[in-house]
């Protein structure tokens, strides 16, 4: 059974939005038309608390999106399982017959450690997007277009930010504002963040280190 990662959010801010969870490739710069989305997305208070959770399973999906830019929403209309340790999960084909996107069979064996995406020549510019998600919601995706072959490498980093976002919505990262990492410790699942009353992130802590802290805040109240 695939570990589960567990991620806290706490809002101390005065604002009310949209706590965005979102990926990316850790060589992303490189690659100008390859987008993170807003992985996962809730709304929130101030004083209220989120709770976020995923696996690590991996998916191929694609939305006929028209040109991807930052803006659109990716809207899954098809998710097949990936893992880039199988090399009967490691590679799928992308086609389009009858009028209709589809995936198929892929058009050549996979890279070990990859997950590859293979179109075909009837694949129209600027329609259709294809990428990667994790936990059944897209994650990062390119736009598609005929013979191409697209290497995604999963080993992604976790960024967090708040403002206004939809799930599926393509970030545009120079703009977006509010950000902070989230990086798991070895051998840690579970993390808990506070967006502070000055609109920054604290330091990512342990579930174990917040109740410690809240603990002590209450003996401080009196409470305990």
């Amino acid at each position: 059974m695939s570990t589960q990662y567990t991620l806290k959010v706490v809002n101390n801010s005065t604002q009310s939005g949209s706590v965005c969870v979102y990926q990316r490739d850790p060589e992303q710069e490189k690659y100008a038309n390859l987008y993170s989305l807003a992985w996962f997305s809730k709304k929130c208070h101030p004083g209220t608390t989120l709770t976020f959770r995923w696996i690590l399973d991996y998916c191929f999906t694609w939305s006929e999106t028209g040109e991807l830019k930052p803006g659109v929403t990716f809207e899954a209309s098809q998710s097949e399982d990936a893992d880039p340790s199988d090399a009967s999960k490691d590679a799928i084909g992308f086609s389009k017959t009858g009028g209709a996107y589809a995936f198929t069979a892929p058009l050549r064996p996979g890279t070990p450690g990859e997950l590859r995406i293979q179109t075909d020549g009837t694949i129209p510019i600027n329609e259709a997007s294809v990428g990667i998600g994790m936990s059944g919601n897209p994650a990062l995706a390119v736009s598609a277009g005929p013979n191409l072959d697209y290497a995604f490498i999963p080993h992604p980093e976790y960024w967090i930010a708040f403002g206004d976002y939809e799930e599926g919505q393509v970030i545009d990262l120079n703009r977006v504002t509010d950000t902070a990492k989230i990086v798991f410790p070895l051998n840690t699942y579970s993390l808990s963040i506070t967006l502070q009353e000055d609109n920054t992130w604290s330091d990512p802590i342990t579930l174990k280190q917040r109740n410690t802290m809240l603990i002590e805040q209450m003996r401080i109240r009196g409470e305990l």
